[in-house]
């Protein structure tokens, strides 16, 4: 008789992401702040090119299978790619309006190597998915499709990836855009090369128009992609609203850090002035009334992705300790408690309350409100943005318990006076007790710990705030495991005391911003002024008339 013993079978052990569900707030608040961009839908062009390949492949191959489909996709898919990549070579060698973030980039870029030192490339080198190929652009079957873009393009109605044999573009919106692009790229060769296999440079030079960079000014793509992007004809109704305003946000901002900063738009600058109100060298970011609702959104973001770090650092303080427990006079049979109260009483602990010297928590918090950095100093380095980066910086490197954690507990007070202009920690965000399920250290919660830490010592937060994190780790990994047969326990208690398994590195959030600017870009919304050393970016005339509608 067969015997089945998986139920005893160890589950399989993962890195994992998210140790204390800290970040799902975050991520929910980014996905309704900027719908239809994600963190890996990075070119605009894709949004019209992936519809008009299918199109136009039904138009050529009406009675293909699906296998040549996806043999004929793959090509064409890394044809993108190579010919982007090319395009820069021969003119202004800039990655960002070219081949940045473009498909299977880093093997391509090797193939365009060994095709201008001479050498053969046959497209199906790259597109062949057999185990052990080297030189595999992709393993998903559908490329950049499948595996980054299909789902943003279903929820703009584009594309229906639950069509069968394979994807399809919706007549609605899909086919327009891909109509659009045939008038403007020369199809036919494009779709000769994908059969041949073979590429030649000639080939690839021919084929400039597919560029990532070629979404021209005044074509029926170009306003069509833009159309979708601000949502200029009200189709998407409130998400479509939402991500216009993100989109001008960025173009706002851009203009002033030009204007009245020359410096450039990046991603660490958008969250400080965000999270602030205020411009580089304290200047005043006039953010039109219409605008503002957006800034405060973004705001709560990134208050809640401040407090995400801190609280993962205090979680990877409390296991480089349990690593060595004897040092903190805990005996191998600790539980979560024990560990936890004789960490806060250590006397390494003690050199962080000794530091910040004051009787209890809500002292620290009037200290820091009479006498700490205001939120729109977020250049000073006592700052809750600052210190949130050296937290981050050094936590699993540091062997300095007690600066480490003089500067959590710095970073805690000072979130706990900002002042939210709502009664809700979420404010209008219609961020829920559902959305909040999965994530025990929110914005809501933490607010309720401030007010129970007013009158407690510091060592008695400290000890609250071990507990807390390595018992929502527990829970956070019970979930995981259960839900999806995975290990990713950072601690284990055993019946010998709690077991490290390793030390995870504190990890921000990424909002879209990049791709956000980066569509910006190859819409021609935004621009760089070389005139300046920085070479900051600058909304385009385009940018400038899509911010008309918020100006004042």
């Amino acid at each position: 008789m067969e015997v089945s013993t998986h139920w005893v079978k160890p589950p399989i052990a993962i890195g994992g992401l998210d140790h204390l569900g800290t970040q799902g707030p975050c991520l929910a608040i980014y996905a309704q702040l900027l719908p239809g961009i994600t963190n890996v839908t990075d070119r605009a062009r894709y949004y019209s090119l992936y519809p008009w390949l299918v199109w136009s492949f039904d138009l050529r191959f009406p009675t293909a299978d699906a296998d040549a489909f996806i043999e004929y996709f793959r090509r064409a898919d890394c044809l993108f790619t190579l010919i982007s990549e090319r395009h820069s070579r021969k003119t202004d060698h800039d990655a960002e309006r070219h081949g940045a973030a473009m498909v299977g980039r880093i093997q391509l870029l090797q193939a365009l190597d060994r095709l201008e030192q001479g050498q053969e490339l046959r497209l199906s080198t790259y597109t062949d998915r057999t185990e052990g190929n080297a030189r595999r652009y992709f393993m998903n079957r559908l490329g950049g499709l499948g595996q980054y873009y299909a789902g943003t393009l279903a929820q703009l109605e584009l594309m229906d990836p639950s069509a069968k044999p394979w994807i399809k573009f919706t007549i609605e919106r899909g086919q327009p855009m891909a109509e659009a692009v045939s008038q403007t790229v020369p199809g036919d060769l494009f779709w000769a090369l994908v059969q041949s296999d073979v590429v030649a440079l000639d080939d690839l030079d021919n084929l400039a128009g597919f560029c990532a960079c070629s979404i021209a000014s005044g074509t029926p793509e170009h306003d069509l992609l833009t159309d979708i992007f601000f949502d200029r004809a009200k189709a998407f109704g409130a998400l479509g609203e939402q991500r216009r305003q993100s989109l001008a946000l960025i173009l706002h901002l851009a203009n002033c850090l030009r204007t009245q900063c020359e410096q450039d738009l990046n991603e660490r600058v958008f969250r400080a002035v965000a999270y602030s109100g205020v411009l580089p060298g304290k200047l005043s970011w006039e953010v039109p009334n219409s605008l503002e609702p957006t800034r405060s959104a973004w705001a709560l973001y990134e208050r809640n992705d401040l407090l995400s770090v801190v609280m993962q650092s205090v979680f990877s303080m409390c296991l480089q300790r349990l690593d060595c427990a004897e040092t903190v006079g805990v005996s191998g049979s600790a539980t979560v408690e024990v560990f936890a109260k004789a960490l806060a009483a250590s006397e390494e602990a003690q050199i962080a309350y000794s530091n910040i010297a004051v009787d209890s928590f809500g002292i620290l918090c009037l200290r820091l409100s009479n006498a700490g950095p205001l939120l729109s100093d977020w250049e000073n380095q006592d700052h809750e943005f600052q210190l949130t980066d050296e937290l981050a910086k050094d936590v699993t490197l540091n062997v300095d318990l007690g600066g480490q954690l003089e500067i959590a507990l710095r970073a805690l007070a000072l979130l706990a006076i900002r002042k939210n202009a709502s009664d809700s920690p979420y404010g209008a965000l219609p961020i829920g007790s559902d959305e909040l399920m999965d994530s025990p250290i929110n914005l809501t919660t933490i607010q309720a710990r401030f007010l129970t830490w007013q009158t407690m010592s510091l060592q008695s937060v400290a000890e609250d705030l071990f507990n807390w994190c390595m018992n929502t780790h527990l829970r956070v990994a019970l979930r995981k495991l259960r839900n999806a047969g995975q290990s990713t326990f950072r601690f284990r208690p055993t019946e010998k005391g709690l077991q490290l398994v390793d030390v995870p590195e504190p990890a921000k959030t990424t909002p879209r911003f990049r791709q956000a600017v980066q569509i910006l870009r190859d819409i021609g919304a935004l621009t760089r002024d070389s005139s300046l050393d920085a070479k900051p970016s600058y909304p385009t005339a385009l940018g400038l008339s899509l911010l008309e509608a918020y100006r004042e």
